[in-house]
């Protein structure tokens, strides 16, 4: 049985287990570190169908601006990191709650230096949305030694697992020696 948090809007988490047999989980038996294809969406818009926004951020809060719905709002939202950084987020926003229970999977992947199609996958992180929410984040907390520096690709899958059909859209971000040069996204 493997057992994983998962993120609402509402900042409250549940464990979810998986305990069907043959269900497998996303990314089943690819390990952090490990190499894996890059593969590009039909639109790297970001913002198409389900979202209104996505980006990355130093951080993330819930916004109670608007009554009774919960936002999650991007705190210092730069596309520039330092190796340092303790977190980055990808904060997202959708265009309205939808009418079932989703899953949304980030794989955050340091891009080859030499223009390969493959990356390092670094990470893979959840949330779990339900009827009202209207969006979440998902997170990459630094690795030991720092982050290394480079470009790096979010991919953000719809559904329970992780393949060509379910990849929605990326979101791009880069890690530098000196993050003075940030640069806010829209």
């Amino acid at each position: 049985m493997n057992a994983f948090w998962l993120r609402t809007s509402t900042g409250l988490f549940a464990v979810a287990v998986l305990a069907l047999a043959g269900q497998a989980p996303a990314d089943a038996g690819i390990q952090p570190g490990s190499l894996v294809p890059l593969v590009n969406p039909v639109s790297e818009k970001g913002t198409a169908g389900l979202f209104n926004r996505i980006v990355t951020a130093r951080g993330a809060e819930i916004d109670p601006g608007r009554a009774g719905v919960h936002m999650i709002r991007p705190i210092e939202p730069t596309s520039t990191f330092a190796p340092n950084t303790p977190e980055i987020y990808v904060v997202i926003e959708l265009k309205q709650s939808a009418f079932d229970m989703f899953e949304l999977i980030a794989r955050f992947i340091l891009e080859d230096p030499d223009g390969k199609p493959v990356g390092t996958l670094l990470h893979t992180d959840r949330a779990h949305f339900e009827f009202s929410d209207t969006g979440g984040y998902m997170l990459l907390k630094q690795p030991e030694g720092g982050f290394p520096v480079g470009n790096y690709r979010i991919e953000i899958h719809y559904g329970e697992q992780v393949n060509e059909i379910s990849l929605m859209t990326l979101v791009r971000f880069k890690v530098v020696t000196t993050a003075a040069s940030s640069s806010p996204q829209p």
